[in-house]
């Protein structure tokens, strides 16, 4: 009986894993996995998409689908997989895609995949027959199927009219319990057409405090922790890596004195960003001047990042106040708790550095909720000037999966309404090759030189503390996808 004891401890073990992610998901729908913390969960876990990208070069790799090609600039054909079913036992088809298609764009549903990626065209799926599929767009889309990695595919059962909280997929694990504050538990589902995961059942909770996730994983009531702080990241068992993120503060430059364009370079110039890494941000952490890494198509290498000028930025706002710019009005910095490690320690350091330059500045620390409420568009016309903590990531490798939905007039998270961006983006959306790029790389220049909507910060990097007997190893693309089918035990 006591030989018994001692090993049911560790079978149990060996058939779970428990990750700790920083916060709860906000939707567990299948549309809306354009948001990170609900993709970790969903994302090649419970759902799947017609095409996933490699992460090591953004390479267009088969998934739901197994082959494709263009048959006009309006128009692509996507070849099946076969003998694939939802998690319900219904089969997967053209048709469940097409109508996944059509639930992601339904502007009334509101789901971030259409808000975001899909937003600014129109597309339109055809069941040509069970295992082929035809997609026809508005405008030319040269890159369609890596927009079409961000759809992720629910069951025919999905609601078309409403969202889910039980998404049904194809993918490897199956959603067993969401315990609202506490917990989604995921088990293995076993008519997978794929490589079966080595561990049968997981579990994702979130905690606040960096400290708490780092302590789950030496105690081994977790396995996995992300977002673990410098100061906290003391183990051997920490992973360092980057993640596809840049964090930035977003300026919401239609409301005074935020409008004029003085002020918000008085705003870049305030910011010490050298003496933000290795205190607060992370030691590997880099300068930004654009929303995206270099590595990813129409990033501008000829944009200098702003350098620390405090007097400047004082000179900047005497000038602006002179010309009668209400300089002296609060601006409200709205951050988000655990968005990053340290997250209300930068902001901190922020607030201070604009306070000294002259600025008249408040921070107010939100929780995920309200912040999502500051973050996306229709915005009220009265309310304060404000700048936003946010990050952007771009794991698809290239602009147009950051700057449409982010800003242009009619991106739902955009403060900016400029003809000109407007135009370009808008133009190498549908370019190919040199001119697309030298198209978003204007875009990006205009946005962060003549423009001035943000405050770029860092090019961020990630620590992960992984449990030694673990075999997990976080990739660029960890930001949105945990890959639970990768993790083993040792």
């Amino acid at each position: 009986m006591l030989s018994t004891a001692l090993v049911q401890p560790a079978l149990a073990q060996s058939d779970l894993v428990t990750v700790v992610v920083t916060d709860e998901p906000k939707s567990l729908d299948p549309c809306d996995t354009d948001l990170s913390n609900n993709a970790r969960i969903l994302r090649n876990n419970v759902t799947e998409t017609l095409v996933n990208l490699d992460p090591a070069n953004g390479a267009v790799l088969p998934s739901l689908a197994t082959e494709w090609r263009q048959i006009d600039d309006l128009t692509w054909e996507f070849k099946l997989r076969e003998g694939v079913t939802f998690h319900d036992g219904s089969a997967f088809d053209a048709a469940a895609v097409v109508a996944a298609l059509a639930r992601a764009t339904n502007q009334d549903l509101g789901c971030e995949v259409g808000l975001a990626t899909l937003q600014g065209n129109t597309f339109t799926g055809e069941a040509v027959d069970a295992t082929t599929l035809v997609i026809k767009t508005g405008t030319v889309e040269p890159i369609l199927p890596n927009k079409l990695s961000a759809l992720d595919i629910g069951a025919p059962v999905t609601p078309a009219d409403a969202k889910t909280r039980e998404p049904i997929g194809t993918g490897p694990y199956a959603l067993k319990a969401w315990t609202a504050g506490q917990s989604v538990a995921l088990q293995a589902f076993d008519g997978y057409w794929g490589d079966k995961p080595a561990i049968a059942n997981a579990n994702i909770v979130w905690r606040g405090e960096s400290a708490v996730r780092a302590a789950m994983v030496d105690t081994g009531e977790a396995q996995i922790a992300f977002e673990i702080a410098p100061q906290d990241a003391t183990s051997a068992n920490d992973i360092a890596f980057p993640n596809a993120e840049t964090s930035l503060l977003r300026i919401d430059q239609a409301i005074a004195p935020l409008d004029d364009k003085r002020v918000r370079e008085a705003l870049n110039m305030a910011i010490d960003r050298d003496g933000l890494i290795g205190t607060v941000f992370n030691e590997g952490a880099t300068k930004a001047m654009q929303v995206v890494l270099p590595s990813v198509f129409g990033y501008n290498p000829d944009i200098p990042v702003w350098p620390y000028d405090p007097d400047r930025a004082r000179a900047l706002l005497d000038e602006a106040r002179a010309a009668g710019v209400p300089v002296d009005t609060e601006i409200v910095l709205y951050g988000r708790i655990s968005i990053y490690p340290n997250s209300a320690e930068s902001m901190e350091a922020i607030q201070a550095m604009l306070l000294d330059v002259g600025f008249n500045a408040r921070l107010e620390m939100m929780e995920t909720t309200p912040w999502l409420e500051k973050l996306i568009g229709p915005f009220p016309a009265e309310r304060q000037p404000s700048l936003l903590q946010t990050q952007i990531d771009n794991t698809e490798g290239d602009a147009v999966f950051t700057l449409p939905n982010r800003f242009t007039s009619g991106g739902n998270t955009s403060t900016l309404a400029d003809p000109t961006v407007d135009d370009l983006i808008a133009r190498a959306s549908a370019a190919t090759g040199d001119e697309r790029q030298s198209l978003f790389q204007q875009a990006f220049a205009n946005i962060a030189v003549e423009a001035i909507n943000i405050v770029p910060l860092f090019h961020m990097v990630t620590i992960a503390r992984v449990s030694p007997d673990l075999n997990y190893v976080p990739d660029v693309q960890a930001g949105n996808e945990i890959k639970l089918r990768s993790i083993s035990y040792k």
